[in-house]
């Protein structure tokens, strides 16, 4: 009885998870401690999440590195946007360097950003934002996107959990999502950087396999990172059953730097018709210590029962 009751004054005390909003960044925090910062600034070539934290406050993200610039912690880019009929002269929205003609830049629409928290158990919040995807040279609207970013409070001390959200829309035109030219495996789309002390680690997926090898252009229900160094951290994507090409394909590095893409386009081109939305929901999960395949797939299992 008493041990009940102990349990009771900590959950009365614990905070929700909550998000604040100042000078182009949305800063995510549970039971009072910080868990991601989404930035959003009118100077951005696309918005990001950085850092992304474990609960004991270990980020498993890095952005902006000398050696890809353009990789922002968090992010979901594309990189071979082009008008049906015109491929040839796709837009890139994953990099930032290059001719105006062929570079996009995804902007942030001042005042979208709107936060929602829902009375739900589990414990929600919600940050509602929308986004225009525009072509440099001529600023020719290609993309609109609602982007939702929803944290959790799982009642976990080990994981921090987010769904990504992300339901674009060719407003205008028939569009083609191409993939990475020249790869076999993609790496646009949902996709992850991790910190430098996390470069070398461990990579899994829901299908069995391990490795970089063994996992890169796998299709998979979900894919997991942990590294190398003690205290062990990593983190892990969830594909959701409603996306498109689900399992998805899964674009993934170890030797050199760390990086994870749950990407759509992972091995083909994605047609995608003008005023029809494109829905796609991801779920990353940061977590402290090593957990094994058996406990990612419990955790994956929760997630869909939150997403339904």
């Amino acid at each position: 009885m008493v041990a009940l009751l102990v349990l009771s004054v900590i959950a009365a005390c614990a905070q929700p998870p909550a998000i604040t909003l100042q000078d182009g960044v949305a800063s995510a925090t549970d039971n009072g401690l910080a868990v991601f910062e989404y930035h959003f600034g009118a100077d951005l070539p696309k918005p990001f999440i950085h850092p992304l934290n474990t609960p004991s406050g270990q980020p498993v993200t890095m952005a902006s590195p000398p050696d890809h610039v353009h990789h922002r912690g968090l992010m979901f880019a594309l990189g071979n946007v082009a008008f049906a009929g015109e491929e040839a002269q796709y837009v890139v929205f994953w990099g930032e360097a290059g001719a105006p003609e062929r570079l996009g830049h995804i902007i942030h629409v001042p005042g979208s950003e709107r936060i929602e928290a829902p009375d739900r158990t589990p414990q929600r919040v919600v940050l509602h934002t929308r986004n225009e995807w525009r072509r440099l040279s001529d600023h020719a609207l290609m993309l609109t996107e609602n982007r939702r970013l929803t944290l959790y409070h799982t009642g976990d001390a080990t994981r921090n959990l987010l769904t990504w959200e992300s339901e674009l829309t060719a407003p205008t035109r028939d569009l083609t999502l191409g993939p990475t030219e020249g790869r076999d495996v993609s790496y646009y789309g949902l996709g992850l950087r991790t910190p430098r002390e996390m470069d070398g680690g461990a990579i899994f997926d829901a299908n069995g396999k391990e490795g970089e090898q063994a996992v890169l252009g796998d299709d998979a229900r979900w894919c997991a990172y942990v590294g190398p160094n003690e205290p062990k951290r990593g983190f892990v994507m969830f594909d959701h059953p409603s996306n498109p090409r689900y399992p998805t394909g899964w674009f993934v590095m170890s030797a050199g730097f760390g990086y994870m893409t749950a990407s759509l386009v992972c091995h083909q081109p994605f047609p995608l018709p003008a005023g029809k939305p494109l829905r796609l929901w991801y779920g990353v999960c940061a977590f402290d210590g090593a957990p094994t395949p058996e406990q990612v797939e419990r955790w994956y299992r929760e997630w869909l029962t939150l997403e339904p």
